[in-house]
């Protein structure tokens, strides 16, 4: 073949290619692959020079020490041998890039901004290393595999690998000897894991290389972007959707004649066929699309009955995908593929604060069930003559019916399936598609009472036998997905060529399903409140814990009991609620139903009751807050009504939070109406700090009762408000779990105390909306039984009972208010102390909570607007299925374009802050200073401003010569420009990016800052912040007197700050209380360096204490103290990262309270002396159960080859100041300051 005459390309090791040198250039400054394989390099010159410590070498520069080579030191005992050579370093040396020869310097100091009190840059997990080149796989593996174990290759006590630690502290721990072959670490980027929202990205200046990529079923590409734009775009166009039509319809390539003559309609019939249609040919290799299947059930008539005996029924037609299908579909997809975690790992926590090394739990994949599960797979034998690597494919199901539309009856009840074998921050945002809809499942229709009706002469059956056939009807459809081609990929697996190139069995394993109460006991096949109700009120106790592990259902007596109780309904005709019936199954209660998951997978291992997980949305924010917001509620209208509307006032003075943290309250809180879930959360994080649950709640609850009662009910919001907070914590260690474990104990006995203190001593009622729900349910009721003459009773009792109002004949009525007490007799409030062991076994409950399932329910509800609302199950299907179909061609054709670069923007992740660049708003500092001259906040405006840039200029380091130093800054132009907004970057305590955008002029202007040592009150749990409110965002051009040509950019805030009143403290469930220095004060206002600010933090006003200004009469306008309170509330519970700050040196991301010696509060340091016992004897057991090696981290007396010798892996980048390094940028740095004019080998 000749040559190519053309210039030779350059070639990235991201496998892009340049024809032009600038470009390439370009590209390697932001190429995130090249960036990940530097990395990946500096790892592997680590692991070669052999120690935790900082490696030394002699004077020849060679390397001394013994190194691990992967798998031959493994596998092969021959490998272990020293080498032959006169000169073994020369043997090392060979095929070793420039980078991996020269020896590390040391002692190289870090930037000032990565030092350990500023924000630190996050990092993905620690990533795996790339095999050195001479690394061959084992022999006993399959050419193109090179997964590290099968079950076959690796002697138990082998320890296990490990990743190099960090900057966090954190190591991924994997099961097998070796590293896997697919990282799916190694192609995430900052953007992916942060929470700010992505800029628009900036294509870059050299055109892709033209290929041939298929749009079937589009004829070209102007049509394929308007058919994506139409079913993609969403349902309802806004004016970001009008915006991407426009770049269609602008794009140079974009042809009308190309639009102009296709056929729509056949093109959108193909997208939405499936295999059993007669155009599903074309999908066959990418998924068989929908089926539907004929659902029949077997309806017992009693003997009673005219024609007694067991009838079939076609219930319904179910629309269903095959599980294995969408199993392959996914794993095909190379985009999903990419991120997809083959192989689990368990991730660790080492920090200098922390005794010992803990866990930590937050993925699925990452977690104890997962581990097991990969375990037991790995440990049982293989098929037979089959070597492929096997894996475990984690599914995680959701499933909950919905209404379709606002008005009416129409509803649709989902299956949804999705797995945890992906990052759950991308399983729960909607718009990354992840959730796969496997199922539609169907009711009993109307038509069943015509059915009965004709087998009873027109009587019916009862009640029970249409719930009984209710959950026939869920369990058979069940079965129907739980087809024998699923059941047999559960056994034995299924083969499929993963999108690295590599051909891997996975075996699918449900892991979770999520659901709310009444579809749990469909599930589980019990009875509704079926549990012994005596005991759903021991929340805490030991008795309860105890009993949550003796009292488990389990299968084992409920076979036996079901057949026989089948057998007396189907065989003898006896009736489903008859004695006989009865005396089998209520005992335990159970019900008369098979239930599919057990018979099918039981006897593969499978536990159902283990897999119905938590659910935090229902039980918890719908569930037990509610109930003690209702009440609380009833309490106040027994003392004064007037308090109702107190305390609406106050809810509504509370200020929002964030984005969509905390939300204005506009409506009055104690009407509750049209409330969903998320404003009760927002309720409860408002009222807690009142003191106490609503952390909005103490400052709203608190001074409403009387002394007596007021305490106990802060410290029950305030315990109930800690528990969620940490409950739905996204990233849990050993220490946090502790904590929460205490918090269930203590939660217990304050509801129990406010039970028998607090509810005792008042007579409840129903409220308002209470009395007028019970009588709108009473009229429904009736309606539906067609006893029109009773419904008309209710309705003229009614008016009697209460005249109406206004004289208008139309008035609201309302009934007698019934007596309420406070129960604590619910499966809900039960539910409460399965949380910990639930996120032992699961992970985080974020994971498999039922909130992405509720908005999930949003694409339902948009593809339903798009069906002529008759037969709209199966146009939902076809709609499903040209809207993934349009995306899987989408994903092809941008995996052949260009990627794009992002500019810098204000959502750029990396930068700590962000304040615009403008200078169209300014003042002159004469004019500034003179318009102001009366206000308080601008005395010594400008003196404090010039000390507050001396410092800045000179580090902190004292001057002989005050003035003199002051006088040498001048400001160019003599101007000041002001800004409106300033956004802060942080990095939250799950390791991942925020933003937090402060405005002076609204409620979202506090900011919170880190105090110096000296500063802090080791006895408070929030003395290491200082606190402060933004007056004005500014920046001023400075320059020296000698130097007037060149000036400096500062950028300042000008801030009034709070003192201390009261500490927060978790021992005495007390928040903490600010107020502002007065204003004669010098120390009143000040001048804060946009880099020293931590995040912003959410004041609320202390209510109960009064406004320092009644009349609402001020002196300082800047200031606006005309609204100050006497005091305020620090809200620790506004979201997940405030209160992990408060927990001081358990947040994983906040590296500031990483100290080697620090200073926790009393509840901290319990969970950290508790937890390193328990850590040691759970790795004892851990040994135990896995039958390998116990590895622990090595501590700084031990030696190096000790060190070498207790496990296999990476270890950490010491040579690097670990706890203040945090940045992509700054590993580059040093990087390049350790091998300097050396070239890089990164391909190697």
């Amino acid at each position: 073949m000749a040559s190519s005459s053309g210039p030779t390309p350059f070639r990235c090791t991201c496998t892009r290619k340049f024809t032009q040198e600038s470009a390439y250039t370009k590209h390697q400054h932001s190429c995130l692959k090249g960036k990940k394989r530097l990395f990946s390099a500096l790892s592997k010159a680590k692991e070669l020079l052999g120690s935790v410590k900082r490696s030394r070498v002699d004077n020849s520069g060679r390397y001394t020490s013994t190194m691990h080579l992967g798998q031959e030191s493994l596998c092969d005992s021959s490998s272990h041998s020293e080498p032959t050579s006169a000169n073994p370093s020369t043997q090392i040396d060979e095929g070793l890039s420039l980078a991996q020869r020269r020896s590390q310097r040391t002692g190289v100091p870090m930037p000032l901004r990565y030092r350990q009190y500023d924000d630190v840059l996050l990092q993905p997990p620690p990533s795996i290393p790339f095999r050195l080149p001479d690394q061959q796989p084992q022999s006993n593996l399959p050419e193109n595999s090179s997964d590290a174990f099968t079950g076959t290759c690796m002697p138990l006590s082998a320890p296990p690998f490990r990743t190099a630690r960090n900057v966090f502290g954190l190591v991924c721990q994997f099961f097998s000897s070796t590293p896997p072959s697919h990282d799916p670490e190694e192609v995430v980027t900052l953007q992916d894991i942060s929470f700010i929202p992505a800029s628009t990205p900036a294509e870059l200046s050299v055109p892709p290389e033209p290929r041939d990529i298929s749009l079937y079923p589009y004829p070209n590409k102007s049509s394929f972007e308007l058919g994506h734009w139409y079913w993609n775009g969403g349902v309802q166009k806004s004016h970001q959707s009008f915006k991407e039509l426009i770049d269609i319809v602008g794009c140079p390539d974009f042809d009308p004649d190309d639009v102009r003559n296709t056929h729509w309609d056949k093109i959108n019939s193909q997208l939405g066929t499936s295999a059993e249609d007669e155009e599903g040919e074309e999908w066959e290799d990418e998924d068989v699309g929908w089926r539907k299947t004929q659902v029949t059930i077997e309806v017992p008539f009693s003997r009673t009955t005219a024609q007694p005996g067991a009838r079939p029924y076609v219930a319904a037609d179910l629309y269903h995908r095959p599980l294995i299908s969408v199993i392959r579909e996914k794993l095909s997809n190379a985009q999903d593929g990419e991120l997809f975690h083959y192989e689990p790992y368990q991730l660790r926590w080492s920090a200098p604060h922390l005794q010992h090394e803990v866990e930590i739990q937050g993925e699925l994949y990452t977690s104890p069930a997962f581990m097991d599960a990969h375990r037991e797979l790995q440990q049982s034998p293989g098929e037979l003559e089959c070597n492929l690597p096997r894996a475990v494919v984690a599914l995680m199901f959701w499933s909950d019916a919905t209404h379709l539309t606002t008005f009416g009856n129409t509803k649709l009840w989902p299956v949804y399936m999705y797995f945890g074998n992906e990052l759950k921050y991308r399983r729960c945002q909607p718009s990354c598609n992840l959730a796969n809809h496997v199922a539609y499942f169907q009711k009993l229709p109307d038509s069943f009472k015509d059915f009965a009706g004709a087998h009873t002469q027109g009587k019916g059956v009862g009640r029970e036998c249409v719930t009984h056939c209710h959950r026939e009807l869920f369990q058979t459809q069940w079965r129907v997905l739980l087809d024998p081609e699923f059941l047999e990929a559960y056994k034995h697996g299924i083969v499929i060529n993963c999108c690295d190139g590599i051909k891997r069995r996975f075996y699918p394993r449900i892991f979770t399903y999520s659901a709310d109460y009444p579809e749990k006991v469909l599930v589980a096949t019990i009875r509704q409140l079926g549990v012994l109700m005596g005991r759903l009120h021991n929340l805490g106790m030991s008795r309860d814990r105890q009993q949550h592990t003796t009292l488990a259902r389990s299968d084992a007596s409920r076979n036996q009991l079901v057949s026989t109780a089948r057998g007396l309904i189907y065989q003898k005709n006896y009736g489903v609620d008859s004695a006989s019936v009865e005396s089998h199954l209520k005992p335990d209660s159970w019900v008369p139903t098979p239930n599919s998951f057990s018979d099918c997978l039981g006897p593969l291992g499978f536990n159902m009751f283990i897999a119905l997980v938590v659910n935090l949305l229902h039980e918890v924010e719908l569930g037990v807050w509610r109930m003690l917001l209702v009440h609380l509620l009833r309490i106040l209208c027994s003392l004064n009504k007037d308090r109702i509307h107190e305390l609406d006032r106050r809810y509504r003075q509370v200020p929002p939070f964030g984005r969509a943290t905390i939300r204005h309250f506009a409506a009055n809180t104690s009407e509750m109406s049209n409330m969903a879930a998320r404003n009760f959360e927002d309720l409860l994080q408002v009222g807690l700090h009142g003191l106490i649950l609503s952390r909005c709640s103490i400052p709203v609850f608190d001074g409403l009762l009387p002394d007596e009662h007021n305490k106990i009910v802060l410290d029950l919001l305030f315990i109930m408000a800690h528990w969620h907070g940490l409950a739905k914590l996204r990233m849990h260690s050993d220490l946090t779990l502790q904590i929460l474990n205490q918090q269930t104990t203590d939660l217990g006995e304050q509801f129990r105390q406010f039970k028998n203190k607090v509810c005792a001593a008042y007579q409840t009622q129903e409220l308002n909306r209470e009395v007028d729900a019970w009588s709108r349910r009473q009229l429904k009721e009736a309606a539906k039984r067609g006893e029109k003459g009773k419904a008309n009773d209710i309705v003229r009792g009614t008016a009697a009972r209460k005249p109406r109002t206004g004289g208008n004949a139309q008035g609201k009525q309302h009934l007698p208010r019934r007596k309420k007490s406070f129960n604590l007799q619910t499966y809900k409030f039960h539910a409460l102390g399965d949380y910990v062991a639930c996120i032992c076994r699961f992970g985080t409950t974020d994971s498999y909570s039922t909130e992405p399932g509720e908005l999930e329910h949003r694409t339902a509800k948009g593809r339903y607007c798009r069906t002529d609302r008759r037969a709209f199950v199966r146009q939902l299907t076809q709609i499903e299925c040209r809207q993934t179909r349009l995306r899987c061609i989408k994903q092809r054709h941008q995996l052949q374009t260009s990627r794009a670069e992002v500019d810098e923007s204000t959502n750029d992740p990396h930068v700590h802050h962000h304040i615009g660049q403008s200078e169209k708003v300014y003042d002159e500092f004469g004019y500034y200073l003179r318009s102001h001259a009366k206000d308080p906040a601008m005395q010594d405006f400008l003196p404090r401003l010039k000390d507050h840039l001396l410092d800045c200029l000179k580090s902190g380091m004292q001057s002989s010569n005050l003035g003199q130093e002051r006088d040498s800054i001048l400001f160019k132009r003599n101007r000041i420009y002001h800004h409106n907004l300033a956004r802060f970057n942080y990095t939250t305590y799950d390791v991942r990016r925020a933003q937090d955008v402060v405005n002076p002029r609204t409620p979202h202007c506090n900011i919170m800052l880190l105090k110096h040592h000296n500063d802090r009150d080791d006895d408070a749990d929030d003395s290491n912040f200082h606190y402060a409110k933004v007056l004005g965002i500014h920046h001023v051009n400075v320059i020296r007197v000698g130097n007037v040509y060149e000036s400096r950019r500062f950028e300042f805030l000008f801030v009034r700050w709070y003192e201390s009143v009261q500490s927060h403290t978790w021992s005495t469930h007390d928040l903490g209380r600010v107020r502002f220095i007065l204003l004669e004060s010098s120390d009143t206002f000040g001048s804060v360096d946009p880099a020293m600010v931590l995040r912003a933090c959410h004041i609320i006003p202390a209510f109960s204490r009064g406004q320092r200004n009644p009349s609402e009469c001020g002196i300082s306008p800047i200031a606006g103290d005309h609204q100050d309170w006497c005091e305020y509330y620090v809200n620790s519970f506004v979201d997940h990262d405030a209160l992990m700050r408060f927990h001081y040196g358990l947040g994983v991301g906040h590296m500031y309270s990483h100290e080697a010696k620090i200073e926790c509060s009393s509840l901290t340091q319990q969970a950290i002396h508790t937890t390193s016992h328990t850590t040691r004897q759970s790795n004892d057991m851990s040994s135990e159960r896995e039958e390998t090696t116990t590895w622990k981290s090595p501590s700084d007396n031990e030696d190096e080859d000790d060190e070498e010798n207790n496990h296999i892996g990476v270890e950490e980048l010491d040579f690097f100041d670990q706890e203040r390094n945090g940045s992509t940028e700054s590993l580059i740095d040093a990087l390049d300051n350790m091998f300097t004019r050396h070239v890089f080998d990164y391909e190697n």
